[in-house]
């Protein structure tokens, strides 16, 4: 990937991303992770993510009632349904609340446009920073304890090219906020000379065009909006592309003696892949077929009811990410079968996760600065 593509995914990609992927890395020591990997023995393993990111209504009222309700519950112990079949509405499961949306999903038809629109709120609860000073090239930063914990909020806008031959716009630095979860949290940082948290980058507004085409991530490869476009919209088909790439990951990082350096488990895989894919430009059929994907995930939990940094309420299912079991949770609008959030990770701060990404609005505009 050369400089000018690398700059571009910087600008795009909502901030503070990479420094939490780093910070999870520096965690997730060798010893973690073959714990991780001993623990489901039966699941083969793909290589870490790479946090590169460019960045539906049911048919009768009577059945959207029916479905709000049964979203409410966690997991039943009662048999699963066969595959791609809604499940009862009493079944009060991860997989009724995913089966529900694929429903939903597949009945609102979506025309693409000219440009692919997403506004983020990203949220970070912090008690670390990475260090990088008196590092040697090659060299990996160092995770530094705070005395305090303090909260990073900021917003991102992006006008993603369907083709790629037109100026893609993104917007970054919007509304930033910092913030302590509790006055001792703001003592404490003042005590240590109130140091700068936030980069000037995501301190400042800023409006920044590019003309080179724009590529998102499933795993480790980089597609453009017209690929996935054309994602399958069978979940069997889905799934056996999803397979078919998570091996393709695999086979890159084996070190040659048949070990995959640096693995998570295909679970996450699937699941964190969603995540990109539901907040990205797919088609109506491929966000059924994704969700349906989600639905035969036993590792999947339902949690009922939730509401998103914005205040926002919806549905939960979440998963337990590898290493530390971190919750891993993707909040939907059980309206509409939108993903409202993500979420992931273990914060200092109860009830707060260590990333929040709550989308805001998306979808596809004819113009650049027009928004759905």
């Amino acid at each position: 990937m050369n400089d000018t593509t690398d700059r571009i995914f910087r600008d795009l990609r909502p901030a503070a991303l990479d420094e939490l992927a780093e910070d999870a890395h520096a965690r997730r020591r060798d010893t973690d992770l073959a714990h991780a990997l001993r623990a489901v023995p039966a699941v083969p393993a793909v290589p870490a993510r790479r946090s590169r990111r460019p960045v539906l209504a049911l048919a009768a009222v009577t059945a959207a009632a029916a479905v709000t309700g049964a979203l409410v519950a966690t997991d039943g112990d009662g048999p699963a349904p066969g595959p791609g079949t809604p499940a009862p509405a009493t079944a009060q499961d991860a997989r009724t609340v995913l089966l529900a949306s694929a429903h939903t999903a597949e009945r609102t038809p979506v025309k693409p446009g000219r440009y692919w629109y997403t506004r983020v709120r990203t949220q970070a609860v912090r008690n670390e920073r990475m260090d990088r000073t008196g590092l040697k090239p090659g060299q990996r930063s160092r995770v530094v304890r705070l005395p305090y914990t303090y909260i990073e909020a900021h917003t991102q806008e992006s006008w993603l090219s369907r083709t790629g031959r037109d100026r893609t716009r993104s917007i970054t630095g919007i509304n930033a906020k910092l913030s302590f979860p509790a006055a001792t949290d703001e003592a404490a940082w003042r005590g240590t000379g109130a140091p700068q948290l936030m980069d000037a980058t995501e301190r400042r507004r800023a409006v920044s065009d590019h003309d080179g085409p724009i590529t998102h991530t499933i795993g480790n490869e980089n597609v453009p909006t017209g690929r996935l476009l054309k994602l399958p919209t069978d979940p069997a088909a889905l799934a056996r592309e999803l397979r078919r790439r998570y091996e393709a990951d695999v086979r890159d990082a084996n070190d040659g003696k048949g070990v995959a350096k640096g693995v998570d488990p295909y679970p996450y895989y699937v699941w964190v892949t969603a995540q990109d894919l539901l907040a990205g430009p797919i088609t109506s059929g491929t966000r059924a077929a994704l969700y349906r994907v989600l639905a035969d995930l036993p590792e999947a939990r339902g949690e009922g009811r939730a509401t998103d940094q914005l205040g926002r309420p919806g549905v939960a299912v979440t998963m337990r990410g590898p290493g530390d079991g971190a919750r891993l949770r993707l909040i939907i609008d059980p309206r509409t079968a939108n993903l409202l959030a993500y979420e992931s990770g273990t914060s200092p701060v109860p009830a707060k996760p260590a990333l929040s990404m709550a989308y805001e609005a998306m979808g596809w505009v004819d113009s650049l600065a027009a928004r759905p």
